[in-house]
């Protein structure tokens, strides 16, 4: 078949798959008007030759299929590699919808979100505009980092190679900043940037953990001190439960405050909630000493493990973090919005401050600040930074609220 002349002016090309002629016209009539080139088709095998042959920057996929399902298609799709944005519809019910999509997402395709039936314009004109990250990368693709060794990153803490960068957080209500977060980046002499979800389960099961540990709280507590002592700011600093295995850890933190002249109170410690708790009764004692000396606690990744709420109930959290997986999707997803509207309804009901790290874009702040949610963060408000661009930053923003 041969492909017809593609304008550049135009947003991209369309293929709907559904078995519904009714529906692919209506999707096509919006699309049109939005200025896609539109091609729809009843029937798995041409759309699949469409994909090879028109080539479409866009597609739709329904998931109940005479002949082939819809899951049986997007699996296909992830298989080719297809690097087109795809919408999921259908009129099953939500969670269905959203779990095929998610499935889809997970394999690698390039998901906008789904299209529950029946739909509105206005839903299906912002999924055809909303732009996806990149899904995972799939396993020896080219962009796929090269692994790092436990000998390595025993070098690079001997070396003093890491480093840390700074994302801001902020109110929800009034946006006004609140503080940063440090995050870890080890920074190779010949690979460079290499980020954390490389290295840091490397260090925990290796018994680097600690030394990393110290490195990073070291760095932050230096940067937070030569800057913010008189401020209200607070810092927040990641802590594998693990470290926590030595019992001398509450007391160096204290003594590390100290030698900084960084008061407890402006310090939280961030747990993350799916991480391996082996001895729980010492968790708790240790966790309990941190709230003791004034350090703020927070349960990182709220909503993502198998025992968030036996944990919420038995240590002296004073802040939860709602998972980013939920703060990300939220505004393609109604599960997202309201495992979201829990979270933070279940932290009002407990006297906790809740952050949601994640937020993107204006649609899902504003969302977050009408449900109560009390700190944002994320690449709608600022990425990591190191540290003298996250200075830079923060002068640059409050001369803009000063003015």
């Amino acid at each position: 078949m041969e492909s017809p002349e593609y304008s550049a002016n135009l947003p991209g090309r369309l293929l709907v798959l559904d078995d519904d002629v009714g529906v692919s016209a209506t999707i096509c009539a919006i699309a049109d008007r939005a200025g896609f080139e539109t091609r729809s088709t009843t029937r798995a095998e041409e759309f699949f030759q469409l994909v090879a042959d028109w080539q479409p920057s866009h597609l739709i996929v329904d998931l109940v299929m005479p002949d082939v399902d819809g899951v049986e298609t997007l699996h296909r799709l992830a298989l080719s590699g297809h690097q087109g944005i795809v919408i999921v519809t259908s009129g099953l019910g939500g969670r269905v919808l959203e779990a095929a999509s998610r499935a889809a997402a997970e394999n690698g395709l390039r998901v906008s979100g789904v299209l529950p039936k029946p739909f509105t314009p206005a839903r299906l004109r912002s999924l055809l505009h909303h732009e996806p990250e990149n899904s995972k990368r799939k396993p020896g693709g080219s962009d796929e980092p090269a692994p790092v060794s436990a000998e390595m990153l025993a070098a690079a803490l001997a070396q003093k190679q890491l480093c840390v960068h700074y994302q801001p957080k902020i109110t929800c209500a009034t946006e006004k900043v609140v503080g940063f977060e440090s995050l870890v980046r080890w920074q190779h002499p010949e690979r460079g940037m290499i980020f954390p979800d490389q290295f840091i389960s490397l260090a925990e099961r290796h018994g680097h953990i600690a030394e990393l540990t110290r490195q990073v709280f070291d760095i932050s507590l230096a940067w937070f001190a030569a800057n913010f002592l008189s401020s209200d700011l607070k810092l927040a600093i990641n802590m594998s439960p693990i470290v926590l295995a030595d019992a001398q850890f509450p007391a160096w933190i204290q003594q590390a405050c100290t030698r900084y002249g960084v008061a407890p109170s402006q310090i939280t410690l961030e747990i993350t909630e799916t991480s391996s708790m082996e001895n729980p009764v010492a968790m708790l004692e240790y966790l309990t000493q941190f709230r003791i000396k004034g350090f703020n606690l927070s349960i990182d990744d709220f909503g993502v493990g198998y025992s968030s709420l036996v944990q919420l109930a038995r240590l002296p959290f004073s802040e939860m973090k709602i998972d980013k997986m939920f703060v990300m999707s939220a505004a393609t997803s109604i599960e997202s919005q309201k495992i979201a509207a829990a979270v933070i309804g279940l932290a009002d009901a407990l006297n906790l401050n809740v952050t949601a790290e994640g937020v993107e874009d204006a649609w899902t702040l504003e969302f977050l600040r009408d449900l109560g949610c009390t700190h944002a963060q994320g690449y709608f408000i600022a990425r990591p930074m190191p540290p003298e661009s996250a200075l830079v930053w923060l002068r640059d923003r409050e001369g803009l609220k000063a003015s």
